[in-house]
């Protein structure tokens, strides 16, 4: 009851119904803003991301309204006209209102209403060994980039990671979110007085990062090997453009500047070792993969607890130490920063817990 106390009834709610859903076995991110280049338009209280299949991803916003005059009505026409704006698959509200006639009209906008005897029937349920929002956000806010993100703090760079699942599940998303992540690698790395929430992000942008590649795989998913690995390597490369796209764009700057230099910055594109990434993501043991890794990450980075990177599952930690290789950091330099005295502690902690 002391999470409940230090949160608002609205917060509360939200952590209930992220928890419900990820026991429903989604993937789930709880308060992410939609944002148009640098305008906040709104805030999504849940993003769910499933995976039913191969071909088939499930995409759903959810609208959490824990109030006395709900609104009920008009939070169906928000979340039915988000959905359609994202291109989101479902949306879902959840009211304290348990009028019939809700029900009818969420119907024929096929909106999903979780109504008042649901939520009263949540209220009971306690939180499980996670970090709230909350609790998240309020430490990521006492550290700040002060060169790589000109001096937006940590909170806010979770923020812009989180807003790619909304928008830029593509290529795109994939290298931004990359970037972000070898950041705090690096974090992790050379300070230690960071490094247990540089740690906590690490998990969950590798978190974000496999569910935008799991997103990016659904539409390649039944390419030969030799043309999804193309797709893929063009992808991690170039952007979205591919590399057709990517060279006609620096062929036209160089004649209209009139540089030679278009093949001099190709060459250097070259040279990045996205080979480990395509090698990585183009096996179908891996692909198959990538939406519970996802999950467990997410787990990893709320735990109240932090799980030491040495003693998380080799599966894991095959997925960290590819990044690791990317990133040109040494694994065992990385995998030996924390003291063993943590982790014996952790692991004798997870033994009395069995």
């Amino acid at each position: 009851m002391e999470t409940k106390k230090t949160l608002s009834k609205g917060e509360h709610m939200e952590e209930l119904l992220r928890n419900y859903f990820l026991n429903s076995g989604y993937y789930v991110v709880r308060g992410i803003k939609y944002r148009y280049e640098d305008c906040d338009i709104t805030d999504i209280d849940l993003y769910l991301y499933g995976r039913s299949s191969s071909l088939n991803r499930h995409r759903i916003n959810v609208d959490i309204k824990n109030r006395k005059t709900p609104q009920a009505f008009e939070r169906i026409l928000w979340a039915n006209g988000l959905m359609k704006l994202l291109n989101f698959d479902s949306c879902i509200v959840a009211t304290t209102d348990q009028r019939p006639i809700i029900h009818t009209y969420a119907q024929l906008h096929k909106t999903t209403i979780m109504d008042g005897a649901f939520l009263a029937k949540l209220r009971l349920n306690t939180f499980p060994d996670r970090l709230t929002e909350e609790d998240l956000t309020k430490r990521l806010a006492k550290y700040k980039s002060y060169k790589t993100f000109n001096k937006k703090d940590w909170r806010s760079i979770y923020e812009s990671s989180k807003s790619r699942l909304l928008t830029e599940q593509d290529f795109s998303g994939f290298n931004s979110t990359l970037s972000t992540l070898i950041y705090f690698l690096e974090k992790v790395l050379t300070d230690s007085q960071k490094r247990e929430d540089a740690t906590r992000m690490v998990y969950l942008i590798l978190s974000h990062l496999l569910i935008i590649t799991d997103y990016i795989i659904k539409d390649i998913a039944f390419l030969d090997t030799p043309d999804r690995e193309k797709k893929l390597s063009d992808g991690f490369k170039f952007g979205n453009l591919g590399k057709e796209g990517f060279d006609k764009i620096i062929s036209m700057a160089a004649q209209i500047s009139g540089s030679k230099s278009a093949n001099s910055f190709i060459n250097s594109i070259d040279t990045i070792p996205t080979d480990i990434l395509k090698d990585f993501f183009s096996k179908n043991e891996n692909t198959k993969n990538l939406f519970n890794w996802a999950k467990e990450f997410e787990q990893l980075g709320y735990k109240k607890q932090l799980i030491n990177p040495e003693s998380i599952e080799l599966p894991l930690k095959g997925i960290l130490s590819m990044t690791l290789d990317f990133a040109q950091i040494e694994r065992k330099k990385f995998f030996n920063l924390f003291p063993k005295s943590m982790q014996t502690s952790i692991n004798l902690e997870d033994n009395n817990k069995k």
